[in-house]
């Protein structure tokens, strides 16, 4: 969901004709595709280009002849001129994305009845990696920077998983089996409640967010506690109910908050 300045900027566009539309319009999605800019000076900037080539385009100039025609220059340049956004306002694309590892990867596994806790760890890093760290790059204009950030993203989580078999060969006690156990499982669904309870008192702007997964983490804890020390929850049926109603919960949040992250990152720009 876009904020208000956002439809301002896109509606302002409509002056623009042709080959300078289509131009303004491939820097403005890269531009807002800068997760470490700041929003408002995003926006603030998207707006003075528009401006600058409906002038441009009243005088008889294209946006190529005004900007250059090499696309991914112009708008490296244009980036070098924007502030860098703040701690709070990135951590704002994070929130949602560790909440669904941890609803889609951490939960199931602690919840069931038999723990195997391993694999699915590593799976979940190599999802954040992907996330974090490569995907963002993908939004580059410049093919060749693309197509290595989606080289990094097949060599590293196999390289990953090559230590991870070796240094596991080498213990005593695999990871998998030292994960697996009860005491381990049970601090992780300790933890991660006071995590996301950190995580609310820490960000005041997103406190009504972090109430909800601080809530919801804390049933998730209780379930699983109750799975594996009363005989009733241990039961296939109820596990398997209670993982599908957290697993709707999760997404229902999830994806009321990606639909306000730009509202969001507007509120933590303004303070910035």
């Amino acid at each position: 969901m876009k904020t208000k300045i956002e439809k301002d900027n896109d509606a302002r566009m409509a002056r623009l004709k042709g080959l300078n539309h289509l131009y303004v319009e491939e820097l403005t999605n890269y531009l807002r595709s800068q997760r470490n800019k700041n929003f408002l000076a995003i926006e603030e900037t998207v707006a003075d280009i528009i401006d600058d080539v409906a002038d441009a385009q009243s005088h008889g100039l294209s946006a190529r002849d005004f900007y250059g025609k090499d696309a991914q220059g112009a708008a490296d340049a244009i980036l070098a001129t924007i502030p860098n956004a703040s701690f709070s306002e990135k951590m704002v694309f994070i929130i949602p994305i560790c909440s669904m590892l941890a609803g889609y990867l951490i939960y199931p596994t602690l919840l069931r009845p038999q723990i195997r806790f391993g694999s699915d760890l590593f799976t979940g890093l190599f999802v954040a990696l992907a996330i974090f760290i490569f995907l963002p790059q993908m939004d580059s204009l410049n093919p060749k920077k693309a197509a290595w950030a989606v080289g990094l993203m097949f060599i590293i989580p196999v390289a990953c998983m090559l230590v991870y078999v070796i240094i596991g060969s080498q213990l005593p006690v695999h990871p998998t089996v030292w994960l697996s156990t009860w005491p381990v499982a049970a601090t992780l669904l300790v933890a991660m409640p006071i995590a996301f309870l950190i995580m609310t008192l820490s960000m005041h702007h997103l406190r009504a967010i972090g109430l909800s997964w601080f809530g919801l983490a804390c049933l998730a804890s209780t379930v699983g506690f109750l799975i594996h020390y009363s005989p009733v929850f241990s039961q296939p049926h109820v596990y398997v109910s209670a993982d599908v109603l957290l697993a709707i919960a999760g997404i229902a949040l999830f994806i009321w908050q990606i639909v306000h992250l730009s509202s969001y990152r507007e509120q933590f720009a303004q303070v910035q």
